[in-house]
Order: C-alpha cells, then structure tokens, then sequence
C-alpha cells in the first residue's frame, strides 16, 4: 500500500455496542488505537454504536471497523439473543445482514472489518458462512472484509487487530499486515492456541 493511500485513510468505528449479554471492552482500545493512528477517524462508543450512525456515515470513510457481535449460526445465538445472520447494533438492535446489498451503498470502502464477531458458533467450522457474508457486503461495495470464522477472547482479538492497524500504517498490504500481525502475536507466547489467533479471515482484494 502506498504512503499516499494510507495517508488518506481514514476509519468510521463503531464498538461494544450496549446493552449486551457479553461486552466486548478490547474493542474499545482497538477505537483508541485507529483514533490514534489514522487522524480524521470517529469512533462511536457503546450507546452511540447505533445502526442509524453507521448507515448516515459509513460512505465516508475508508475504513469501516464494527467491534461487535455477529450470529451466523443457522440457529441462531442463543448465548447472546441474536437472530441468525445478523450483527448487533446500540440498543439490541439486530441487523439482518442480507438486506445490506439493498440498503448500504460502501461506494468509498477499502476495508470492512467485523472484528470480534461470532461469525460461526462451532471452531470447526468451515469458513462458508464467512465467505457468503463477505460475498454480500462485497455485492454492497466494500473491497474486503475481514473477520473472524469463530468467538474468541477479545483481548488477544485487540491485540491482533491493533497490530494490523500498525502494519498497515506502515504501507504493508492487507494480506501481509493481518499475517505480520498473527506472527506478532505468537512471538508474545500468550494464548498461542491456535483458537485464539487463527479465525481471522481476509476476503477480497489484498
């Protein structure tokens, strides 16, 4: 990526969403760390993480990150009252991600990341229901989508995500930022299961 590119980029932020059955407090330091490092970004915080916020100002930004909760599970999230194949939004307000090719137009997205969602409810999953979300938002605009195929901890999630942010800062690609990242992490050797660092997914362009 080059240095012009990422000097322009910048990221409209929507995390830990409330109410919730389980917050998610690592995707607020992944707010402070994108705020930080990729000047003009807004972050929308807990009550302010509305649907309404993200449909009035996701097309103007390059970067749309969305620290939330997803169900993907045929059944449903019984563990976090949600309805399938939606993502969660401020004040339990529950998006069915099927109508986003109708509704939201991402003319100006490089990168839609879905950070610390439960795409899938089982680890052995086999990435299909990740792929065939990521093939709806890309039909909307977005030229790639990253997220998880499975819930794991936040933190190390954070740490992951905000270790992303870094390399792509420094002109890295996506593919290789997200990679660099996962290394990254392992270095640390806390969490190393690959339980904890392997679901992140990228489709799309690299």
């Amino acid at each position: 990526m080059s240095p012009r590119q990422v000097e322009n980029m910048r990221a409209l932020v929507l995390a830990n969403p409330k109410p919730t059955k389980r917050s998610l407090l690592g995707t607020e330091d992944e707010a402070k760390h994108i705020i930080d490092n990729f000047p003009g970004s807004k972050a929308y915080l807990r009550s302010d993480a509305t649907l309404e916020t993200f449909k009035e100002n996701a097309s103007r930004f390059s970067i749309l990150h969305l620290g939330t909760h997803g169900c993907f599970d045929p059944n449903g999230c019984e563990d976090l009252g949600m309805e399938p194949n939606t993502i969660l939004f401020a004040n339990n307000e529950q998006y069915d991600i099927s109508r986003a090719e109708q509704e939201l137009i991402f003319r100006n997205t490089d990168i839609l990341i879905l950070s610390a969602c439960q795409t899938v409810k089982e680890t052995n999953a086999d990435g299909k229901e990740f792929s065939g979300l990521a093939y709806v938002l890309e039909r909307a605009g977005a030229k790639t989508v990253i997220g998880g195929l499975w819930n794991v901890d936040d933190k190390p999630s954070a740490k992951i995500m905000n270790e992303f942010y870094t390399n792509l800062k420094q002109g890295m690609s996506k593919s290789e930022a997200m990679q660099k990242a996962k290394i990254s992490h392992l270095k640390t050797g806390e969490k190393i299961n690959p339980h904890f660092w392997s679901p992140f997914i990228l489709i799309g362009n690299n």
